[in-house]
């Protein structure tokens, strides 16, 4: 009785471990509280959104950096990846027409490739790309850009959210297995 009160109150993830696989939606949309401005980012290892910058949530693996640019004489804002670790990044491993070019790409990328440069902050973000990411923890993650948008808020403000598909790799081994 005590271990299944145990398994219920802790969760799953504390015997299984973290997600694998998954997507989410990351967005740059800021928010106020307390006088203090932060967005969500994602943690690979906790499964978990977090505030960022907060002092009282853990740092992030990933958080939409948001560029703005002017376009047709008016500003918006496009997506970016940023790791708040500061450490390792990302690098751009595919760009490819449309979604399933993408997707099949993807699937088929099984083994991160010899030499990649990771970049802390990425440059623009655009939908059908695959990235990889090496957390500040020294493990992988893939991600596949299904959707990028440009959007405005009910106030007026610019931000941007991307869709991403993933597989994280948490023992960090280069290789993604199916």
């Amino acid at each position: 009785m005590l271990f299944v009160l145990a398994v219920t109150s802790t969760g799953c993830k504390m015997l299984f471990g973290p997600d694998r696989k998954g997507e989410f939606r990351l967005s740059s949309e800021k928010t106020l509280e307390a006088d203090v401005y932060y967005q969500f980012g994602y943690s690979y290892e906790d499964s978990e959104f977090y505030r960022f910058p907060y002092e009282k949530d853990p740092t992030p693996d990933i958080i939409n950096e948001g560029y703005r640019v002017l376009e047709g004489g008016e500003t918006i804002e496009l997506p970016g990846f940023n790791t708040p670790g500061s450490t390792n990044g990302f690098a751009l491993v595919g760009e490819f027409d449309n979604l399933e070019d993408a997707r099949d790409f993807f699937d088929g990328y099984h083994k991160v490739e010899a030499g990649l440069q990771f970049i802390v902050v990425s440059d623009i973000v655009e939908a059908n790309q695959v990235w990889i990411q090496k957390t500040s923890a020294g493990n992988y993650v893939k991600l596949l850009v299904k959707e990028a948008r440009s959007l405005e808020g009910e106030a007026g403000n610019k931000y941007s959210e991307v869709l991403l598909k993933y597989t994280y790799q948490p023992n960090g081994s280069d290789e993604f297995p199916d």
